[in-house]
């Protein structure tokens, strides 16, 4: 604990500048939803679209299912930037590697922290949507949105797992940062290849639910169990590419 607290401390000094940004910019996209939504809402949700509730329906296209979703996939990678790459890149990751700590607990920390921010941004829009349609006199279920925020934090956390691999595999952020946009951006058409087409692979439909037997498209809600199997898979994957980037951490020369 007396070594874990502050390197989580360094860890957040570090990142808090973007995780800050990145909150605002999440939140202001839920709340300008909600405050807009009359203007909107022709355009995300059209009459007849949606045998349901039509604020449901807007809401899941612009947040779950649209543009802050994408947004959530650009935070959760570029939180993974960062750690003894960049202090290589501004001289400092001498004084860090000659503290008493380990390479190990110095990139698990960081890890363990992005996790937790990427936690806390899933639930954000949960938080905000709440508020602001009480607000409004508007209601979005809350089960729905802590449903979708489960698949959002582990969604979530294999993309920041794989930035965070590539952040430490590659000496420039922006490289690691181009290749992590890559794979996200193209990995998809490769899950329509046979016979990976036959299996849920796609975390972009896994988070959002398109395309998947736990959601309705036509009332845009989820619906059944949670795909338990399917999300502890994808931690697991992430789990295994952290301790990858740890691994290659401990026995890369920074200097």
């Amino acid at each position: 604990m007396s070594v874990t607290m502050p390197l989580l401390f360094k860890a957040w000094r570090e990142s808090s500048g973007r995780f800050l940004l990145g909150a605002a910019l999440l939140a202001a996209t839920c709340v300008l939803g909600v405050v807009c939504r009359d203007g909107l809402i022709g355009w995300y949700a059209p009459r007849g679209e949606f045998i349901g509730d039509r604020y449901v329906g807007y809401i899941y296209r612009l947040i779950y299912g649209g543009p802050a979703r994408a947004l959530f996939v650009i935070l959760s990678m570029v939180l993974a930037l960062g750690g003894l790459q960049r202090e290589r890149l501004h001289r400092t990751v001498g004084f860090t590697l000659a503290l008493p700590v380990s390479r190990l607990h110095l990139t698990l920390a960081q890890a363990l922290l992005g996790v937790g921010q990427i936690a806390v941004l899933s639930v954000l829009p949960l938080l905000t949507l709440m508020m602001c349609s009480r607000l409004a006199h508007v209601s979005y279920p809350l089960g729905q949105m802590a449903r979708f925020a489960l698949l959002w934090f582990v969604g979530g956390t294999v993309f920041f797992a794989i930035a965070f691999l590539s952040a430490i595999l590659f000496s420039s952020e922006y490289a690691a940062l181009a290749i992590s946009f890559v794979f996200s951006i193209f990995y998809p058409v490769a899950t329509l290849i046979p016979p990976l087409s036959r299996y849920p692979l796609n975390i972009h439909h896994i988070m959002s639910g398109m395309a998947m037997p736990y959601f309705d498209a036509r009332e845009a809600l989820l619906v059944g169990a949670p795909p338990w199997m399917l999300l502890a898979c994808m931690m697991a994957v992430a789990a295994a590419l952290i301790a990858v980037a740890v691994q290659v951490a401990r026995q890369r020369d920074f200097c």
